[in-house]
């Protein structure tokens, strides 16, 4: 560990020590011996008859209550549980401080964090999305934090993500973005341009589908179908790189929004997108019955365990333009409800910020590293290189709480479009309609 690490964990030991003594001293002045009553001067007792000293009545020593001792509760989903659960021990020898990790389901943790954080039940860290940091903030659930001396190892994508209001709230763990995995046995030389994918669909024999993509049947799902509206020009919210988002900027029917819904549109009436839900889609590539699966590197296990002989490119340009998909970032925030906010604040800059640590988040559930030193160890691995290259053609997905307000709006209009009930243009002017009427615009 570098050198200002153990100063900062001196200076932790520092604080907790004197929080024990100042504890003691407290419990100690509650305890005093009353003052010795003198006898008034008409019935002084003779020399003979004094009290002895021995009737003097100072609290024992004993009777101090101990310090109460210093605990983290960290809440986490399963797969990264033994990951806090293997940095525990390092951190309680440094500081004395005990580690707690609770496993929550990671869909659970946003609601349930803002109902257990102010009860004093919550966490005093926990796991979540980037795209959270907004509505947490603004509801004084989270707390900033600093990334101390491994700040300039941080992809700026992820600190860009988990900023708000000029404030950092998470340590990045991880960022994402879809691409497209590929059947190499059914298409051995994946095409480049969703023009040339157009053309090579009706030419595969045995197949059901031929680019999955979630979003459809049951399920509506705007984040794995953005990229085929911002080819076209489409957008969420007007964005500037220095400003954030403009929320009063709605771009949901734009021209560009419009164009990418015909998009789908053609595609799904030309029978080269089929209207699959996520389960539906994955379980076509599996099974060998579709070439093409949009989706993240969170399903990189599930294809490593099958028998699948599978690459993964980037997302096809369309009408010679890049796509840019949504990205996405996981970390670890801190609760505005911790206790001890030294104490956790240290956990998070000297451990789970460390090389070591993100690496072993990494392996745990093996997204896009957010840190260069891990990017770097894993330089040769083709996977990993396709989905970062993905996330650079990207653009970050909004961390504002207006955003609660599109994703329903959004994901329902384009499941109606992919299902048949309604046009492209219908389908984006009544989701951008619903979304001004949200956040009264």
């Amino acid at each position: 560990m570098r050198k200002h690490s153990w100063l900062r964990l001196l200076a932790l030991a520092l604080v907790l020590a004197l929080t024990a003594v100042a504890c003691a001293g407290e419990s100690a002045d509650t305890t005093e011996a009353p003052a010795e009553t003198e006898a008034p001067a008409e019935t002084e007792a003779p020399a003979t008859t004094a009290a002895p000293a021995t009737t003097t009545t100072e609290a024992p020593a004993e009777t101090e209550p101990p310090a109460e001792a210093i605990s983290l509760l960290v809440w986490t989903d399963a797969n990264r549980a033994p990951v806090f659960e293997s940095i525990a021990p390092a951190f309680e020898e440094a500081t004395g401080v005990n580690i707690e990790v609770q496993i929550v389901d990671f869909g659970d943790i946003r609601e349930q964090v803002q109902v257990a954080g102010p009860a004093g039940e919550g966490p005093d860290v926990f796991v979540g999305a980037h795209d959270w940091t907004g509505e947490l903030a603004a509801n004084g659930v989270v707390r900033p934090i600093t990334l101390g001396p491994n700040v300039d190892d941080f992809f700026q994508v992820g600190i860009d993500g988990f900023s708000y209001d000029g404030n950092l709230y998470a340590v990045p763990m991880a960022t994402e973005a879809i691409a497209m995995y590929v059947n190499l046995d059914l298409v051995p030389e994946p095409p480049a341009s969703l023009e040339e994918i157009v053309e090579l669909c009706p030419t595969l024999d045995g197949i059901e589908n031929c680019i999955g993509v979630p979003g459809g049947g049951d399920g509506g799902d705007l984040y794995h179908n953005i990229w085929l509206l911002t080819a076209q020009g489409g957008y969420i919210f007007g964005y500037d790189a220095a400003t954030g988002y403009d929320t009063t900027d709605v771009g949901l029917d734009s021209e560009g929004a419009i164009a990418g819904a015909e998009v789908i549109a053609q595609l799904t009436a030309d029978g080269i997108m089929a209207s699959t839900n996520y389960d539906t889609a994955k379980n076509l590539f599996l099974e060998g019955k579709q070439p093409f699966w949009v989706t993240g590197p969170w399903e990189r296990g599930t294809l490593e365990d099958s028998d699948l002989n599978w690459s993964v490119v980037k997302l096809p340009t369309i009408n010679g333009t890049t796509p840019a998909p949504f990205v996405g970032v996981q970390g670890v925030f801190l609760s505005a409800f911790a206790p001890n906010a030294v104490v956790a604040q240290s956990f998070l800059a000297d451990y789970v910020a460390t090389t070591d640590v993100q690496r072993a988040l990494y392996d745990a559930d093996p997204r896009n590293p957010a840190t260069q030193s891990v990017l770097d160890q894993l330089a040769d691995d083709v996977v990993v290189a396709t989905f970062t290259l993905s996330g650079a053609d990207g653009i970050p997905m909004p961390n504002v709480p207006e955003m609660g307000s599109v994703w329903g709006a959004g994901g329902d209009n384009l499941l109606a479009l992919r299902n048949g009930d309604v046009d492209a243009e219908t389908a984006m002017t009544t989701a951008a309609s619903q979304v001004r009427e949200l956040l009264g615009n």
